[in-house]
């Protein structure tokens, strides 16, 4: 692999396995990988709880308005709808 190649760190998103061009996500780009048929998650009235645990044992809760959080190799996402505002 030349230095050019650019690495698509993988991650695991509510039990599946996902690749992303970019190095940070979004609340709302995690909320549309993992719930694509809904409607955009930063104008919605949706909730959606997200936990992110690292491989390193760091777990944070991720919600609208958080900066983007970077993506880590192995690290774990569960999205899951909570409810509506």
């Amino acid at each position: 692999m030349s230095h050019t190649d650019h690495h698509k760190p993988k991650f695991i998103l509510n039990l599946d396995e996902v690749e992303h061009p970019h190095h940070e996500l979004s609340y709302a780009e995690l909320v549309f990988l993992a719930y694509p048929q809904d409607p955009p998650a930063d104008t919605s009235d949706i909730i959606y709880t997200i936990t992110i645990e690292y491989m390193e044992g760091e777990i944070i809760s991720f919600a609208r308005g958080d900066k983007p959080v970077a993506i880590k190799q192995g690290m774990v996402c569960n999205v899951r709808k909570t409810g509506r505002s």
